[in-house]
């Protein structure tokens, strides 16, 4: 049990707007996200803890955030899901996440945090534009290190690998969850075992989300 993926439920959200009591305007958003397993990616959660706030919601302070008087219930890993919050005050921001719990009460980490703010309705922490990841700089590499760049519009698991030219992984890079924005990866010219790279070609595979890239680094001594 217990093998959450950091971003238990992606939340997105969509905005209506309506007429509220003695013509005030109030504002309607539903929240969407993808089930997670009550372990990993399988099964089915045992509950959701969905909260609101008026101010920036984070790990820290998400039990301080507005609990949702909502009974919805997981569905299985995978299905679509979404609850409407209605009766919100028209030109005040709210910030929604979420977690989940498993059949013995393990908790996931919390969601991203999905927001609206006058009138428009969107994911915190996001970026517009493509995944990518750049060629390495320098390359050749003489000695010290190289780089290579990477930008994530949003949040993703990343797995950054080399190999020598046969195909023997020779050092992981980077694995693990990724906020959005841009970073560099470098890469201090030894395997695994700390051990400099002898002289050749290695080519190096970016896993970004469902994006794969390929690149090669030229090593001379």
């Amino acid at each position: 049990m217990n093998r959450w993926i950091a971003r238990i439920a992606v939340l997105f959200a969509t905005c209506v707007f309506g007429a509220g009591i003695a013509g005030a305007q109030t504002r309607t958003v539903t929240l969407q996200w993808t089930a997670p397993g009550d372990d990993g990616f399988m099964g089915t959660a045992k509950t959701y803890d969905i909260r609101f706030s008026r101010s920036a919601i984070t790990s820290a302070n998400f039990l301080s955030a507005t609990k949702l008087n909502t009974t919805i219930l997981p569905g299985a890993a995978g299905s679509k899901e979404n609850l409407t919050v209605v009766g919100l005050t028209a030109g005040v921001a709210y910030y929604f996440a979420m977690r989940a719990a498993d059949v013995v009460g393990n908790w996931s980490p919390v969601s991203n945090i999905a927001y609206l703010s006058s009138g428009v309705a969107g994911i915190d922490g996001e970026m517009s534009g493509p995944i990518e990841f750049s060629s390495p700089q320098p390359n050749p590499v003489y000695r010290g290190s190289t780089r290579f760049a990477v930008t994530l519009p949003q949040a993703a698991w990343a797995r950054i690998e080399a190999f020598d030219i046969e195909g023997r992984r020779v050092k992981t890079l980077a694995m693990g969850q990724y906020s959005a924005g841009h970073f560099d990866v470098r890469w201090d010219l030894t395997d695994d075992e700390g051990r400099d790279l002898s002289t050749g070609t290695y080519l190096v595979r970016g896993q970004l989300g469902d994006a794969v890239f390929l690149r090669r680094v030229t090593v001379v001594h």
